[in-house]
């Protein structure tokens, strides 16, 4: 799996790269568990030091033959938005992987699945 990881208005630290490697991208490679899966993330520093609910996290994964999903969340800092993205990401991914398996299995255990022919 890719992972692009970038800071706009802001640097990133290897402190902060080894954050999102363990709360975000550990908890997404169980649904993108490919090599041409991709993950996309971007953290935004909206207002400079102005200050205020201006962090923001930006996700997009890109899996074969899924539909992209992409994720913002904002905060007053990053940790928050990171968390909260990584959540919502979680919901929605898993939602789209259990679709497609209940469409390819009708609904049944994969295991069953295999021994009830297509008609």
């Amino acid at each position: 799996m890719k992972v692009l990881m970038r800071g706009v208005h802001l640097t990133l630290t290897e402190s902060m790269r080894d954050y999102l490697q363990e709360h975000l991208v550990r908890h997404i490679e169980r649904y993108a568990d490919d090599e041409a899966a991709e993950i996309d993330i971007s953290l935004v520093d909206i207002n400079g030091p102005k200050g205020g609910v201006d962090k923001e996290c930006r996700v997009t994964v890109r899996m074969p033959n899924f539909a992209s999903v992409h994720v913002t969340e904002k905060a007053e800092t990053l940790f928050p938005a990171i968390d909260a993205a990584r959540d919502r990401l979680e919901r929605t991914l898993r939602k789209a992987v259990d679709k497609r398996r209940d469409v390819h299995t009708n609904g049944l255990p994969e295991d069953v699945a295999a021994d009830v022919p297509n008609y």
